[in-house]
This record gives C-alpha cells, sequence and structure tokens, in this order.
C-alpha cells in the first residue's frame, strides 16, 4: 500500500493488515481451493500490485471501506450503539457506586431486607 497509503483510511489499512495477517495463518492452498483458484493466482491476488499500488485484495478491502462497510470475524456478534451504551452507563455506575475494594465482596444478607437464613453461614 505504497502510493495510496496517505488516502486510505486508517481504518482501511487495519483492515488490510487483519486479513493480509489472517490469509498468512491459513493453508493458502486450501483458501485457492474453496475459491475454484490456483494457489499461484490467489498469491498473486495477495502480492502482485495494481497500478494504484495495492494488490487486489487491499483493492477490495478498500472497496468495502469506501462503501462503508467493514469485515468482522463469523464468531463476532453485533448488538445495537444504544443497547451498548445503555450497558456501559449502567456498568459506569454501578463501579461509581463502589467506595473500597471491600465494597466487591459478598453483602450482607440484611442489606437487602431479607430475614432468614439460605442455609450458609461464614467459617469461623
Amino acid at each position: 500500500m505504497n502510493k495510496l497509503s496517505t488516502e486510505v483510511s486508517a481504518r482501511a489499512r487495519n483492515e488490510v493488515a487483519r486479513v493480509l495477517q489472517d490469509l498468512a495463518s491459513c493453508n493458502q492452498g486450501q483458501i485457492a481451493e474453496q475459491l475454484g483458484l490456483d494457489p499461484s493466482t490467489l498469491s498473486r491476488m495477495k502480492n502482485d500490485k495494481k497500478t494504484n499500488g495495492l494488490t487486489e485484495i487491499e483493492n477490495c478491502l478498500v472497496l468495502l471501506d469506501i462503501l462503508g462497510y467493514k469485515t468482522v470475524n463469523k464468531k463476532y456478534r453485533m448488538i445495537r450503539e444504544e443497547k451498548l451504551n445503555a450497558l456501559f452507563v449502567m456498568a459506569k455506575a454501578w463501579m461509581e457506586s463502589k467506595q473500597s475494594v471491600d465494597d466487591f465482596f459478598q453483602d450482607d444478607i440484611e442489606d437487602f431486607g431479607i430475614g432468614f437464613d439460605l442455609g450458609y453461614k461464614e467459617k469461623a
């Protein structure tokens, strides 16, 4: 990504780096086979620079970035920004309510207004 490095967004550069790193850690022969390509074709897609200084794979990832897409791992799940923000606010409020490390330990049952024994006692 020499010529366009300054023009390509940081997010696109990160996407390219992550995808190429993942590709390098995989069996490229098997990936080429799954794509129905010759391994040398996949290698050219990964290594041969076009006139804009990007490889075919880099061009695809930059195109996705320009269109507003990003690549994510299949195992990731999406959470709406509003829901994540609400969870963050609640977690922050809970953490700010703590005054010391001792506040993170089990509270006394009396603090919850429950007046019966739950069947456990502290060891003496």
